[in-house]
């Protein structure tokens, strides 16, 4: 019988290999190489970076808009005829509105009162109005949705 005789392995186990031994040469780039099958690009998410500024932008919008006059729902009458509309007093007494008229408001809103005018420079040009009912922001939006 022969003496080299190799021995099987056990379940399909493989003798461990012996690690080359680094040669002494010096290492060159090489390119890299191209696969041959194609790669599939995986589309990567965009991270969303929360920065300060975000929230500094966020805390302005929010205090301007709790800064700014909310317009209200006014009921208004002279001589037995009522009327509602949308009234949006304007930034600091500038630009006052009714939504559906395109007369220029006066009002003052403590003594119950608004003058639609037709030229604002001309005072008989005012009809005055006695303001009978004042409701919120909630009730202009129901209003809006409504019309």
């Amino acid at each position: 019988m022969s003496k080299n005789v190799k021995k099987q392995s056990l379940l399909g186990q493989q003798p461990a290999r012996k690690k080359p031994v680094p040669s002494k040469r010096p290492k060159t780039i090489s390119k890299p190489q191209t696969p041959t099958q194609p790669i599939q690009q995986t589309v990567a998410e965009p991270t969303v970076k929360k920065s300060p500024a975000r929230w500094y932008i966020l805390a302005v919008v929010l205090l301007i808009l709790l800064i700014t006059p909310k317009p209200i729902l006014i009921t208004y009458e002279k001589l037995g005829m009522v009327s509602q509309s949308v009234f949006w007093p304007g930034i600091f007494g500038y630009g006052a509105n009714v939504f559906d008229s395109t007369l220029i408001p006066r009002a003052d809103l403590s003594r119950n009162t608004i003058y639609l005018c037709q030229d604002k420079r001309n005072p008989n040009s005012c009809q005055k109005y006695r303001i009978t009912d004042q409701s919120g922001f909630f009730a202009v939006i129901k209003k809006l949705a409504m019309d």
